[in-house]
């Protein structure tokens, strides 16, 4: 028997499995880990004549951990102006997070909504970020975040801000009419 095919033979006789992405032995009893992705935002990065009475709506595909509400933040023209208050709520199954400007946004202004790096699932596992390229975001880089830290008041560089990756998460930008 040829070697290849004789590796291949003790392999399977031997009931491991190789996964197709790294090649690590797994078990074939133990399911593959569970990663929670933002799978949508609305409004996406790039939207324009969005309106002034918009809320921001963010969803993952599992439940989010409580308290990281504490890490999405609504800015005027840049990651680095001024922040926008409101109110952030979860849908029951903390899946959808909601979030409501205190009042009306300005007509024909820029907005950018952040999302911190760090933000965890309700298993306490980091968030997947790469899908979020697809509907307009972007990663947020030290540069990127005026010197310091200090955002609108805000201090958006600490714990839950900055990912295991160096970057502080994404950014959303987009346009009110």
């Amino acid at each position: 028997m040829p070697r290849n095919l004789l590796a291949l033979a003790l392999l399977s006789a031997s009931g491991a499995a190789v996964t197709a992405c790294g090649g690590s032995a797994a078990s074939p009893t133990s399911p593959p880990p569970v990663t929670t992705s933002v799978v949508s935002v609305s409004p996406a990065g790039g939207a324009t004549n969005v309106a002034t009475t918009s809320g921001i709506t963010i969803m993952f595909n599992h439940a989010m951990m409580s308290g990281m509400e504490a890490y999405i933040a609504l800015h005027q023209d840049s990651v680095s102006g001024a922040l926008v208050p409101g109110v952030a709520t979860w849908s029951a199954d903390r899946m959808q997070l909601t979030f409501t400007p205190s009042a009306p946004l300005q007509a024909q202004t820029t907005y950018v909504l952040h999302m911190g790096g760090g933000m965890r699932d309700a298993n306490d596992a980091p968030i997947s970020y790469a899908n979020c390229p697809g509907f307009g975001g972007q990663s947020v880089t030290g540069g990127m975040m005026g010197g310091g830290g200090m955002m609108g008041g805000g201090n958006e560089m600490g714990s839950g801000w900055k990912g295991s990756d160096g970057d502080y998460g994404m950014e959303f930008v987009f346009t009110t009419s």
